[in-house]
């Protein structure tokens, strides 16, 4: 049962568009309730012109951002090793904004540098934690920032079934799991109707016509390779003749070979969307393609197919709309000709399940932050 504070102060931290999508549903909830305090710290790239400095569509959508940590700047190399400078940034920033605002619970998610750092000085300051979407499989630094993550955590969001028997795998209490689902289906199935034709004109599609989304973020373990995998993605799509609209990736580590290869390539691209007009294209484009979590995570609830490309999203639990590929030029054409052209595995889809909810998540986890007892989680133990 809950010690019945008058308030429960919250703090999130928020680095990339990838987190926000998902915190978004769950802080809208929370901002409505007086129970609630947020305190958000936006730091990343969505301080970053050159990523789309996204703070400013955090603003629009009503949130107060409370302070801000500079992790990047648009000179960053790009390379690992920056990538764990950002990391020790954060981590130092966030430790005096923690010992200043003392929150009663730190709200953390998925496997994103601030977001561990966040966990990690948290936990050493005896706030609890709770953090969304543990206990996935993807391969890549992420995968070890997810499990470390967990592993300081007290309280655990997992998506579904199968995350959570690996959290308990791991050690962690099963009273202190809550399948829940994943929350930026929330954002995407409820996000405002946008007409068709504005979207056509917006990008200069014709959506009768095969259209993609294209996201391919670099891989930390490959990237060296970066530019020889968009390459072979690029060439894929110009060959089957596929109208494309490229979201830039992240900014780790492989990222810059990536960004001026699409940039180079002649199609039409975006440093970042909006959730709602990135909702509005999934209810008309064809496919999606890269190795976007996106496309594991929320293609299946449209029924668009993902093309998903390498080892990024390797060994995660996915739905049957998800077609694996190399970074093979003649792979990627035959399994795109497939998604696109094969009326019966386009037919297939349409009774498809996805196994990450029915965007309902944001509730639950709000129910769950409301209602939940913090006292005593603070000590952890490995358990059996």
């Amino acid at each position: 049962m809950l010690e019945s504070p008058l308030m429960r102060k919250v703090l999130v931290v928020i680095e990339r568009r990838a987190d926000y999508s998902r915190f978004r549903p769950v802080l809208q909830l929370m901002k409505k309730d007086p129970f609630f305090q947020l305190f958000i710290i936006v730091t990343g790239i969505n301080l970053l012109p050159g990523h789309g400095a996204d703070i400013e569509k955090f603003k629009a959508d009503g949130f107060n951002i409370d302070a801000t940590i500079p992790m990047f700047t648009e000179q960053s190399p790009d390379t690992g090793a920056e990538m764990a400078r950002g990391i020790s940034r954060v981590m130092s920033g966030v430790v005096d904004v923690l010992e200043k605002v003392r929150p009663d619970l730190v709200l953390t998610g998925f496997d994103i540098g601030a977001n561990f750092a966040a966990t990690v000085a948290a936990a050493h300051m005896n706030i609890p934690v709770a953090h969304i979407q543990g206990g996935e499989v993807t391969g890549n630094i992420d995968e070890s920032l997810r499990h470390a993550m967990s592993k300081f955590a007290h309280l655990h969001f997992p998506a579904t079934e199968d995350a959570k028997r690996r959290l308990v795998a791991m050690g962690e209490n099963p009273d202190h799991i809550f399948v829940v689902g994943c929350p930026s289906l929330d954002v995407l199935i409820n996000a405002p109707m946008i007409p068709k034709e504005v979207l056509e004109k917006k990008f200069n599609v014709d959506f009768s016509k095969p259209t993609v989304i294209l996201i391919q973020h670099p891989v930390t373990t490959e990237n060296t390779e970066s530019k020889q995998q968009i390459t072979a993605t690029l060439e894929a799509l110009k060959q089957v003749g596929v109208q494309t609209i490229a979201i830039l990736p992240n900014n780790d580590a492989g990222f810059s070979s990536i960004i001026s290869t699409v940039k180079g390539s002649g199609i039409t691209w975006y440093p970042s969307l909006d959730v709602e007009t990135f909702a509005n294209l999934y209810r008309h484009v064809w496919a999606i393609v890269g190795n976007s979590s996106s496309g594991i995570h929320e293609a299946a609830t449209f029924h668009v197919p993902t093309v998903n490309i390498g080892t990024r999203q390797q060994g995660r639990e996915r739905p049957k709309t998800v077609n694996d590929v190399g970074y093979d030029t003649e792979e990627i054409v035959a399994t795109l000709k497939k998604v696109l052209f094969d009326e019966k595995y386009r037919a297939s889809l349409q009774s498809m399940e996805n196994p990450y909810g029915e965007g309902n998540t944001a509730p639950k986890i709000f129910k769950i932050l409301k209602e939940v007892s913090l006292e005593g989680i603070i000590q952890k133990k490995f358990y059996e």
